[in-house]
């Protein structure tokens, strides 16, 4: 199940539509399939290196601090509503970097996407949240599947945005749909969060 939950938090955070995502359609657009997969996967390496740093300190921190685990938990549980709201206030501002989104740029690799993503501090965040928030005894060992299973669902995501600025490459759709991906990403957020609430109350 906390697998499964990974997986989809890899979804959610990669749903935000900052420099990242816009280097990687940028990329689509103007330089082809190939460089915007490239850049694709640096971003969900970097999603990959976060996972694993937040992942392993975390368990480490909850094991160490059993007694405060439930403290630890509402902690997570509200960060989590609380980037959600950011998230969806973010898309707003950033459907300005989408409109500006067709200008040619420089081509970006892998390194560029990777450098990218580890100089974004709120994705540290989300994932220290996300790994906050479990309910279940964890240890190092599932704290490193854990953040593989992010890798998949942050990969899966940037596949999409890169493979949609390569084919919608005269289409104003390439542009607009992020915009309501990270939307929908802020309220599964949020969700993310509200659940737990629920499910302490259970």
């Amino acid at each position: 199940m906390e697998v499964m939950k990974a997986i989809f938090f890899g979804l959610i955070l990669s749903l935000t539509v900052g420099p990242v995502a816009i280097l990687v359609l940028n990329n689509g657009l103007h330089h082809g399939y190939l460089a915007a997969m490239k850049s694709a996967i640096g971003a969900a390496f970097g999603d990959y290196c976060y996972a694993i740093v937040s992942f392993t300190l975390g368990v480490v921190l909850i094991n160490q601090f059993p007694q405060y685990h439930f403290q630890i938990i509402l902690l997570s549980s509200w960060v989590l509503i609380f980037m959600g709201f950011y998230m969806m206030w973010n898309a707003l501002k950033n459907a300005k970097l989408l409109a500006r989104v067709h200008r040619p740029n420089k081509k970006m690799g892998f390194r560029s996407a990777f450098y990218l993503t580890l100089a974004n501090p709120i994705a540290l965040i989300g994932l220290s949240a996300f790994i906050g928030h479990s309910v279940e005894q964890l240890h190092v060992w599932v704290a490193v599947q854990l953040a593989g299973a992010v890798f998949i669902g942050s990969l899966f995501i940037q596949c999409l945005l890169a493979i949609s600025g390569s084919v919608l490459k005269d289409d104003d759709d390439a542009v607009t749909f992020p915009f309501y991906l990270q939307i929908l990403g802020g309220l599964l957020m949020c969700l993310f969060g509200v659940h737990n609430f629920v499910e302490l109350a259970g």
